[in-house]
């Protein structure tokens, strides 16, 4: 399989992507978890850090792993690469 540079270029932005989400996720968790804490013990009606708080948590979570499609194309391209 022959891959152009622009192709190329992709999956390495691909392959730092995903290896960044490990470290950009808990960021995400501990900025959420702090958004919270900063709600309830201050007892603010500003539902922002609510908001962001809740909505930080739920993507994080969600998506834990990282993005299924992204890790499976790149064990293609792996797997490909490696067979030549």
């Amino acid at each position: 399989m022959k891959l152009s540079d622009k192709d190329k270029k992709m999956i390495e932005w691909l392959e730092r992507q995903d290896a960044s989400w490990s470290y950009l996720r808990w960021i995400i968790v501990i900025s959420a978890l702090i958004s919270l804490g900063l709600f309830f013990t201050q007892y603010s009606e500003d539902l922002v850090l609510l908001i962001l708080g809740i909505a930080g948590l739920s993507y994080t979570l969600g998506s834990w792993s990282g993005r299924a499609e992204v890790s499976l194309l790149l064990k293609v391209v792996n797997e490909l690469s490696l067979k030549k």
